[in-house]
């Protein structure tokens, strides 16, 4: 309901801006042409303000050298982004409909796109677009071009801002040229996201976990009145926790039994809690939904086998084989025993339908109830690895395949719902002053919005800057084999190539789906 909510303020927005600036057209404050501006729906401002400083700034030697970079680093871009759309298209068509990726996700619009942030979106965006067009600006002063004007573009709030040059000036002009000036400012966002990227890491630095223990990063059932997201338990019933595996692996209670909790929550504080596996969810088809079996209750034992903690429910699980009926013991939601049997059904083929990427063989033939179930009805990690994940994924990468991976974990925090960091975490962590949050996000999302629009502008795809540098090394090549006809096939191909990366992007939202 809240996103359908969200939907209808934005629309609601968007026609109210449209409408505005129609009536702003018919009454002649925006024009065609001007200082005021239509562009498509959006208003242009413009300016001759600050073109002297530009041209001043861009006649420093050092801008050729970079111009040169930025082909090179442009090009190896490019290759790498045209690479991983083709390997995304390919994953997808292994995903279900119910994983599809949202449309919304390929806007880069705060407040639109459910994993940016209004406020820390506009942020990196106003950096991202400024840095960017300066960069256009700065090496067509240095080849000595037309700077018409400067701006900023306008869609209910600054989107973007703008420098533009003499169009006809820039198409006419010496290839290399056109082409320093192009890479120019993917370049830039490439290299500020780097610099902030480095600046957020430095930041984590100076964090570190208040309490040894382990954090709660979910909780439902029995024990959600009891237990906050963000408690770092320490002990249960006596026992200090310091690991996920000593939680795991807690000497409890029969379930259903009263444990103490020691947690800190801005201090150390007694909690008092339901021992017990409790089950989160369940999958719809497979046993545990099929008997009836709800989330909240507790499991009790599992063939007669007592489930004290996640590690008798695992080894309980593990024990069964596909096919086999397995008497279940649970208490529900008023501590009443619930005798159920279940019909178990294959775990391979599940994660083989489902999630092929993590099966393995061994779960051949053994049973798989389909429920999710952690001990009190908590999902708890490791403070240290959760800084880790968040300001130095790069600690354990000793391969390629690491840098990789910490690379995607990285630029994936949003969907994982860790940026911008949540408040509910905040007593998980001792940081240097009020606000160090604030920090931190801000340096993150200048990062992220600065690497996605240096990314998605070196597409090779037209009317992007890496669509025209893509063109321009079709004609290059083409001279230099000789071969005839070498604007009219180099135009033919980057139009090829543009509709496929269309094609490619669409098709990631559209696989799932066939």
């Amino acid at each position: 309901m809240n996103d359908w909510l969200n939907w209808a303020i934005a629309l609601i927005v968007i026609f109210a801006w449209i409408i505005l600036v129609y009536v702003l057209y018919k009454k002649g404050v925006v024009k065609k042409e001007g200082n005021v501006a239509l562009f498509g729906p959006a208003i242009m401002l413009k300016t001759s303000r600050g073109k002297e400083w530009i041209e001043r700034v861009g006649k420093h030697k050092a801008w050729e050298a970079y111009g040169y970079l930025g082909i090179f680093l442009s090009f190896f871009i490019m290759v790498l982004v045209f690479a991983m759309l083709i390997w995304q298209a390919y994953l997808v068509m292994g995903l279900p409909a119910s994983k599809a990726p949202s449309p919304v996700e390929a806007l880069g619009i705060p407040g639109i796109n459910p994993i940016i942030p209004i406020w820390y979106g506009i942020l990196g965006l106003i950096v991202a677009i400024v840095f960017h067009e300066l960069s256009h600006g700065f090496l067509v002063a240095f080849h000595r071009m037309k700077i018409i004007s400067l701006g900023i573009l306008l869609f209910i709030v600054p989107i973007g801002a703008f420098v533009e040059p003499d169009d006809e000036e820039l198409m006419n002009t010496k290839r290399i040229k056109r082409m320093h000036v192009f890479a120019a400012g993917p370049t830039t966002n490439i290299v500020l996201a780097l610099l902030f990227l480095v600046l957020f890491s430095a930041s984590m630095v100076a964090v570190a976990p208040s309490h040894s223990g382990v954090y709660v990063a979910g909780v439902g059932g029995v024990n959600q009145s009891s237990l906050q997201l963000g408690d770092i338990i320490t002990s249960i019933n006596g026992t200090e926790i310091h690991t996920v595996n000593d939680f795991f692996n807690i000497s409890a209670p029969l379930p259903g039994e009263k444990v103490n909790i020691i947690v800190y929550r801005g201090g150390l504080k007694n909690v008092s809690a339901v021992s017990g596996v409790v089950v989160m969810s369940t999958i719809k088809g497979y046993p545990a939904y099929k008997a009836g079996i709800k989330p909240g209750w507790i499991f009790y034992s599992i063939d007669g086998k007592i489930i004290r903690n996640n590690h008798d429910f695992f080894n309980a699980l593990n024990a069964t084989k596909s096919g086999e009926k397995v008497n279940i013991v649970l208490l529900d939601q008023n501590m009443s025993k619930k005798n159920v049997t279940v019909s178990m059904s294959d775990k391979y083929e599940y994660y083989e339908k489902y999630s092929p990427e993590l099966n393995r063989d061994y779960y051949k033939g053994k049973g798989f109830l389909g429920v999710g179930a952690v001990y009190l009805g908590v999902s708890v990690g490791d403070p240290n690895y959760l800084k880790n994940v968040i300001g130095n994924p790069y600690a354990h990468a000793n391969s390629p395949d690491g840098v990789f991976h910490a690379t995607m974990t990285l630029i994936a925090l949003p969907f994982l719902h860790l940026m911008p960091f949540p408040s509910e975490y905040y007593n998980i962590f001792t940081v240097p002053f009020s606000g160090y949050w604030i920090l931190v996000n801000s340096l993150y999302w200048i990062f992220w919005l600065n690497l996605m629009l240096g990314l998605t502008n070196l597409l090779p795809a037209v009317p992007l800057d890496g669509g025209y540098l893509f063109k321009d090394a079709l004609t290059a090549i083409g001279e230099r084999l000789k071969l005839k006809n070498v604007d009219k096939n180099a135009e033919q191909i980057a139009l090829f190539v543009s509709l496929l990366v269309l094609v490619l992007i669409v098709w990631q939202f559209v696989a799932p789906w066939l």
